[in-house]
């Protein structure tokens, strides 16, 4: 089966004036329908630039790219993304905010309104559709930045850290839901984090990155049994990804970012 996303010897270089920096060299990969796929690596290895450029939104110098064999030149319509802050607009409900890809793609709001009240419901934000973003948690907000990413029904999910600013109670408890969401809507999801024991947890397969300039220091299969539970994370295979992928880091200059990153 053709992947569904297909990047060849990607390299994006930033110029400012007579100055130059290059955030990604030769990245190369491919990401199968319907499987989940972290990133690690440092701070400023391009992981963020990497999602930008898979989306369209930001071009690459050289290389191509490609989503369902076509190439990416401009922003994807079939695509979610979830960031690290949430976003949402503060005057806008709850149900306000998840419809805004909906407004955006110019389609009938009115039809999309039983989709968004199941997402909601699917996040545990039920009974708070008419509530604003200041009257949330941030779990809450993040939850509905999940449903707002899922609402237009996208083949491709983006998540660049999306919970890296939580706590460590309400990220284990937004990754066990992610993964459930996951498995319920067979979503293909790109997933960006600093934690080397979240990327472990969450996927099938995870990319471990150089510091800058960012390489593909290795494709890391993740044979661990679905559904995953919290349990997993005391088995002796769970730990020897852990430590290959942080030997990896550290024996390539990975720095303390992602080395040292944030546990579930």
């Amino acid at each position: 089966m053709p992947p569904l996303i297909a990047l060849q010897e990607v390299s994006r270089i930033f110029t400012s004036g007579a100055k130059s920096v290059t955030a990604l060299d030769r990245v190369s990969f491919d990401i199968q329908t319907g499987s989940f796929v972290s990133i690690v690596g440092p701070s400023g290895c391009g992981k963020s630039t990497l999602l930008k450029i898979l989306s369209g939104l930001l071009p690459a110098t050289s290389g191509a790219i490609s989503v369902n064999g076509k190439p990416v030149h401009e922003p994807l319509e079939n695509v979610g993304m979830v960031f690290q802050a949430p976003v949402l607009l503060k005057w806008r409900s709850v149900l306000g905010n998840v419809l805004l890809p909906v407004e955006f793609a110019k389609l009938d709001v009115t039809g999309y309104l039983d989709k968004a009240r199941a997402l909601i419901h699917l996040v545990g934000l039920e009974g708070f559709e008419e509530m604003y973003p200041h009257e949330l948690s941030g779990g809450m907000q993040q939850r509905a930045s999940l449903c707002r990413a899922l609402v237009t029904d996208p083949q491709l999910l983006l998540m660049d850290e999306p919970f890296g600013a939580l706590d460590a109670m309400t990220r284990d408890e937004l990754d066990m839901e992610l993964l459930r969401i996951w498995e319920e809507r067979k979503k293909t999801v790109l997933f960006v984090t600093h934690s080397i024991q979240e990327a472990v947890f969450l996927s099938d397969v995870v990319l471990v990155m150089s510091a800058r300039p960012g390489r593909l220091l290795e494709t890391i299969v993740i044979e661990l049994p679905r559904p995953r539970t919290v349990e997993m994370m005391s088995a002796t295979k769970f730990g020897e990804y852990t430590l290959k992928i942080r030997s990896l880091l550290s024996t390539a200059g990975g720095g303390q970012g992602a080395a040292t990153g944030s546990t579930m």
